[in-house]
C-alpha cells in the first residue's frame, strides 16, 4: 500500500497574545490547503522509487471541494474547473444567490450577471486574469445581488490551480458574505472592528506586502448634534459608498471605530497605496443634504505601508490612530 498525507505547521508566541486555539486553527488550516494545492500523488506500479504520477481526479472534484469547505467558516466555497467551464458551489450559495444549481456551466458568467453594475466591470477584469493564467490569487470585495432582489457586500478570495497533463486548471476559492455576518455595521453594511481585526490576522498568515488607508470622517458629533443621529448615519454611510467606488473594489473596507475606516490592500507597494489615498481626499463624495442645508463633512487621510504583517492587529489600528492624529484636515462646510 502506497500511503500519502497532508499537513500544516504553524507558531505560537505566548508574549505577543497567541494562544493554542489560534495555533491549532492556523495549523488546520494549512493542512487542508496543503490537500488542496498537492492533492493525493500515488505512483505507477513497478514505479514507484522513481516517477510519481498524480492520480487523475473528476472534473470537479469532490474532495478538493471538501478539503476547500473544511478550511474556511464561510458558507459559500467554490470550485471551478477553467477547462471546462464545469463548477461546484455550496448549497447555501445556490440558495442564498438564485444560482441554477450546484454544478452550472459557465459559472463565471452568471456570478458576474449577478455583481453590481458598478463593481462588475473590475470584478471581470480581474477574473480574466486569473483565467488567463496572469494571476494566481484573486481578493476582493464588491456588492453582489441575493436571491431577494437586494445587493449584499461580499468579500471573494480565489486561487488558481495551475493544471498538468492529467488535471485541469481550477480556480478554488470562498465568498464571504458580510451582510449576514455578526460583524457587519449596521449603518455602513461594512465589516466592524471584530472583522476588522480578524482580516488583519489574516493577511499575518500570508507574506506579502500591505497597504493600509484610515479615514477619519471629522465633526459627525456636531452633525449629530444639530441633525440629529440618522444624519449623522447618513453621512457615515454615504461617505462608505464613495470609499468602496475610490477603493475600485481592490481593497476590503471597514468601518473601525466612530466615525473612522480603513481600507486593506492585499499586495499594494507604497505609490499604489498613496495614488488611492490622494483620490480619497479629492473626491469623497457628494454634499449630503440635510434638511434644506448641504454639508461636505471634512476629513483626514493617512496611509500606512508594511512590507509583511508581523505584528498584532491591535498594534497595527493603534499606529494607524496616531497616524490618523497628525494627518492634516481636508476641510469641508463649516458648521458654524
Amino acid at each position: 500500500m502506497i500511503a500519502s498525507f497532508s499537513f500544516g505547521c504553524s507558531r505560537v508566541d505566548p508574549l505577543a497574545g497567541d494562544t493554542r486555539r489560534q495555533m491549532t486553527k492556523d495549523a488546520d488550516r494549512k493542512m487542508y490547503r496543503y490537500k488542496l494545492m498537492y492533492r493525493v500523488q500515488q505512483p505507477e506500479e513497478g514505479d514507484a522509487l522513481q516517477r510519481p504520477i498524480t492520480e487523475q481526479p473528476p472534473p470537479c472534484n469532490d474532495r478538493v471541494f471538501q478539503a476547500i469547505s473544511m478550511s474556511s467558516e464561510t458558507r459559500y466555497p467554490f470550485i471551478i474547473n477553467l477547462d471546462t467551464g464545469e463548477s461546484q458551489w455550496s448549497v447555501n450559495a445556490v440558495r442564498d444567490f438564485d444560482l441554477p444549481s450546484q454544478h452550472p456551466y459557465n459559472s463565471l458568467d452568471i456570478w458576474l450577471a449577478r455583481v453590481h453594475p458598478e463593481d462588475r466591470d473590475n470584478v471581470r477584469a480581474e477574473l480574466d486574469m486569473v483565467v488567463n493564467g496572469t494571476w494566481h490569487f484573486h481578493c476582493m470585495q464588491y456588492r453582489v445581488m441575493n436571491t431577494a432582489g437586494k445587493y449584499a457586500l461580499c468579500d471573494c478570495t480565489g486561487y488558481r490551480l495551475d493544471g498538468t497533463d492529467t488535471e485541469p486548471n481550477m480556480y478554488v476559492g470562498i465568498v464571504t458574505n458580510r451582510s449576514l455576518a455578526d460583524t457587519t455595521d449596521s449603518v455602513t453594511g461594512l465589516g466592524d472592528i471584530h472583522a476588522l481585526v480578524n482580516a488583519i490576522g489574516e493577511m499575518r498568515r500570508v507574506a506579502r506586502n500591505a497597504g493600509l488607508i484610515a479615514i477619519k470622517i471629522d465633526e459627525i458629533a456636531q452633525v449629530n448634534a444639530r441633525f440629529g443621529f440618522d444624519a449623522g448615519d447618513r453621512v457615515l454611510a454615504e461617505s462608505a459608498a464613495c470609499l468602496m467606488d475610490c477603493s475600485r473594489g481592490k481593497g476590503r473596507l471597514f468601518r473601525s471605530t466612530g466615525p473612522m475606516f480603513v481600507a486593506l490592500f492585499d499586495d499594494f507597494d507604497p505609490e499604489e497605496t498613496d495614488a488611492v489615498a490622494d483620490e480619497i481626499e479629492r473626491f469623497l463624495g457628494s454634499p449630503v443634504l440635510l434638511g434644506s442645508f448641504e454639508y461636505q463633512p471634512p476629513l483626514r487621510v493617512a496611509t500606512l505601508h508594511l512590507d509583511a504583517v508581523d505584528r498584532q492587529p491591535v498594534s497595527i489600528l493603534n499606529e494607524l490612530n496616531a497616524l490618523i492624529k497628525e494627518a492634516p484636515q481636508v476641510p469641508g462646510t463649516k458648521l458654524d
